[in-house]
């Protein structure tokens, strides 16, 4: 059996961090063809957003071990 260490710190979520962008204008102007399909005002988007520091299109309760508080 191996030793068991203790878990890290959780990193913050997504939602909270300066580099996490999920307004719905912005997100139709960074995702091409968006407004073609639909809108992202769409309630099955929920809160998703794009991290601009990983360029990456994920959910606001995901986590990462880069964040950083928003102002």
């Amino acid at each position: 059996m191996k030793p068991r260490h203790a878990e890290p710190a959780r990193p913050g979520i997504c939602r909270t961090c300066r580099h996490f962008r999920n307004a719905p204008s912005f997100l139709e102007s960074h995702l091409a063809g968006l407004t073609s399909m639909s809108s992202a005002y769409a309630d099955v988007r929920l809160d998703d957003g794009i991290c601009l520091r990983h360029d990456v299109h994920l959910r606001a309760t995901a986590n990462c071990r880069d964040h950083q508080p928003a102002a």
